[in-house]
């Protein structure tokens, strides 16, 4: 397991929630396909174990974003994404998910934050965060 592998699995399950047009393991520098995601890790903490191991607890952040035109019809677009997003997520977790193809052991919750002003590639957009919160990485060395 390493955070790079489990940062991809997570991008690689967004990528595939219906109505995601792209979501890539690294961003591109400017995304004209819409909606797009871009998953990063936003904080952490590493804490090394008894001999051997190794623990990180992680906060993956998953932004959904559109351009930004006009607030009703981009609220239109971006809500249902409050539900399948985090069920695609979730998902990963219950009974016939493989927690993110075995990449990560488990994380705390999710959390979501609407995120109304955001520039990315010089382009004003507008979507949710999705935060993964305390994602739990056991390594042995």
């Amino acid at each position: 397991m390493t955070v790079a592998t489990a940062v991809a699995a997570i991008a690689a399950v967004v990528d595939g929630v219906s109505g995601v047009t792209l979501a890539p393991t690294y961003p591109r520098e400017t995304m004209n396909e819409s909606p797009f995601a871009v998953t990063y890790v936003i904080t952490g903490e590493i804490d090394i174990g008894p001999i051997g191991t190794r623990k990180s607890l992680l906060n993956i952040a998953i932004d959904l974003l559109i351009p930004r035109r006009d607030i009703a019809l981009d609220m239109e677009t971006l809500t249902p994404f409050l539900d399948t997003v985090p069920a695609a997520l979730l998902g990963e977790l219950s009974t016939g998910g493989d927690i993110f193809s075995g990449t990560i052991n488990t994380f705390d919750f999710l959390s979501i934050e609407f995120i109304p002003d955001v520039v990315y590639g010089g382009v004003q957009h507008i979507g949710y965060r999705f935060l993964m919160n305390n994602v739990k990485l056991l390594i042995n060395l």
